[in-house]
């Protein structure tokens, strides 16, 4: 039994129908709504689906495949081992007994539905954003010493990002959700410099979440298989990028920024990588960062969580820092593991001191908690 609070950096919410009660106004009438069908094989108990716009979300098989357990009257999410209450949030009991049986004191919640862009018109996705943010922020507000959620960004609609920044703040987020695109953008263009400059003015920490950001990326993959490993877990990746070798953490020093549910152990190599051409085009006078990628790892406030079972952990620790790794539980999704404290409390390769770094003192510091 751990002697500390141990903090799990990332789990989510199945959102229910309530998340959208905050619509404004104009947009109550294109409020999403569920549709429910026969399960058959090809659905993957994905029986059930958010209509919005037109189209309907998530999408079982072909391309541009996604997965995910909500809308909650999908036999998927009746299926799992955490009660229809606990997976909403609508039962803030049910999710604490969740938490205890994991081990877990505090969670910070992120979105599921939002793991893929909703609709092309990018003022009425920041509405949906803007509503589940309220909602969220009245249902953690039900235990606040052990619910804690990140406001998710409206990125596709810069001023409303900003201002929704400022607001999930006010409304007592924990961290800004982002994800590693902005559809085929990087995050370090441009245009998105008065938001990472806000966050730091706000010392508001940024989290960029695996999903299905890009739609390249997406479209390629017409399994969910292949969906969730490949076009979910890439976009972290290329949202790590931006911030080492686009420069974002050298304009905004002081800016925290966390890579959350593709593992860690993408970590070494991709610094390793982006180290080769640094050098690489440095000797061809072609183009390069302002720094070595090692070095701005090493100098700046990136934070990644890891899986419990990661045989590379001790190389990540060793290029990160044991300074800034994470543990994440993922309730109530598929992928969520009931060992994940255990198995870590329980290696070998990892010092106890680090440990309690990753369970609770990494996530502490990160958070503002």
């Amino acid at each position: 039994m751990a002697i500390y609070p141990v903090v799990d950096a990332d789990s989510h919410v199945e959102e229910p129908e309530e998340a959208w009660e905050y619509l404004d106004k104009e947009y109550e009438a294109r409020k999403p709504f569920a549709l429910v069908t026969e399960d058959r094989p090809i659905l993957g108990h994905m029986n059930a689906f958010w209509y919005i716009d037109g189209q309907v979300v998530p999408k079982p098989y072909g391309h541009g495949a996604t997965v995910y357990g909500t809308p909650l009257a999908q036999n998927l999410a009746k299926g799992k081992t955490f009660s229809i209450g606990s997976q909403a949030l609508t039962d803030a009991d049910a999710r604490l007994r969740d938490m205890d049986s994991l081990g877990v004191d505090i969670s910070v919640i992120f979105p599921t539905v939002f793991l893929e862009p909703l609709t092309d018109d990018i003022h009425f996705e920041a509405a949906l954003m803007r509503s589940y943010n309220t909602w969220m922020a009245k249902a953690c507000a039900k235990r606040p010493d052990r619910l804690k959620w990140a406001a998710v960004m409206p990125m596709r609609d810069l001023p409303a990002a900003i201002e929704e920044l400022r607001r999930g703040r006010d409304l007592g987020a924990v961290t800004a959700g982002i994800y590693g695109t902005v559809d085929h953008r990087m995050l370090h263009h441009p245009d998105f410099e008065p938001f990472f400059a806000e966050a730091e003015r706000l010392a508001m920490p940024v989290c960029v979440h695996v999903g299905w950001s890009h739609p390249g990326l997406k479209w390629s993959m017409d399994t969910t298989f292949g969906a969730h490993a490949v076009s979910f877990a890439l976009p972290v990746m290329m949202g790590f990028y931006s911030f080492v070798g686009g420069n974002i953490l050298n304009k905004f020093p002081r800016l925290k920024v966390a890579f959350l549910e593709a593992g860690a152990g993408w970590l070494p190599y991709l610094v390793d990588r982006l180290d080769h051409y640094f050098h690489a085009d440095t000797a061809l006078d072609w183009w390069v960062p302002e720094r070595l990628p090692s070095d701005c790892v090493r100098d700046s406030q990136i934070y990644v969580t890891c899986e419990a079972e990661e045989r590379l952990l001790p190389q990540v620790i060793e290029t990160l820092g044991e300074d800034r790794v994470l543990m994440e539980a993922d309730l109530p999704h598929s992928e969520a593991r009931h060992s994940a404290v255990r198995e870590i409390q329980e290696r070998k390769d990892i010092s106890d001191a680090v440990k309690e770094k990753i369970l609770s003192k990494n996530a502490l510091r990160f958070f503002n908690l």
